[in-house]
């Protein structure tokens, strides 16, 4: 395990470049969001997947969320829809969660055997900059025990998890408290606020019904 510090708004592009190739190479890393430390890992790899479950003490019966990179990395993944579309237009990134159809690339474990998957892309430059450079999607769950506290800091993630399961920690200092992404389910009629956070129902109506 090794703990790397570096600023949120300004990552040195070499400590971003290690992240990258943990997670090429089948790695787990801690990482800034801009509402918590994640617990990442390719999203492809059912091994990968295993070991993210077993550090959080997960249960396979929760889906699992990822960040992507871009439009044409949830057209990928996912069914997409003229709703998804305004919401990514205007609130992406930020502290969103979308739930859509995932398409049959998503490893089932992923997603508990639902077929439907949530997506992000954060308002945050460490995320930002290691999503430029990969090709696959990867986990976002927070990185705490399930049930635990919320990670703002990595003395909070220490608390929560054993870190010698970590291959590489981005240590971004303390992360300003806000509360989980908001999480809309697109794939219901109308559609579904699974949890409210930074961003309204009163914002994403405004968005799809104006």
């Amino acid at each position: 395990m090794k703990i790397i510090k570096t600023s949120l708004d300004k990552p040195d592009k070499r400590i971003i470049n290690q992240a990258v190739k943990v997670l090429e190479q089948g790695g787990i890393i801690i990482y800034p969001t801009d509402t918590a430390y994640g617990l990442g890992g390719n999203a492809l790899d059912e091994n990968v997947i295993k070991k993210v479950y077993e550090i959080k003490k997960r249960g396979r019966n929760k889906p699992t969320h990822v960040i992507v990179r871009d439009w044409k990395m949830i057209e990928k993944i996912t069914y997409t829809n003229a709703e998804l579309k305004k919401l990514y237009v205007k609130l992406l990134p930020g502290p969103l969660t979308i739930i859509l159809t995932k398409k049959k690339l998503i490893p089932n474990m992923l997603t508990a055997g639902l077929n439907t998957l949530g997506v992000r892309i954060p308002n945050c430059k460490v995320t930002e900059m290691i999503s430029e450079s990969l090709d696959f999607p990867y986990t976002t769950p927070s990185a705490n025990r399930s049930g635990g506290l919320t990670p703002y800091s990595i003395d909070d993630v220490k608390n929560e998890l054993d870190l010698n399961k970590i291959d590489l920690v981005i240590d971004a200092g303390i992360l300003p408290r806000s509360e989980p992404s908001t999480i809309i389910d697109l794939t219901l009629k109308p559609y579904k606020i699974l949890r409210e956070g930074p961003i309204s129902k009163n914002q994403i109506d405004k968005i799809l019904f104006t």
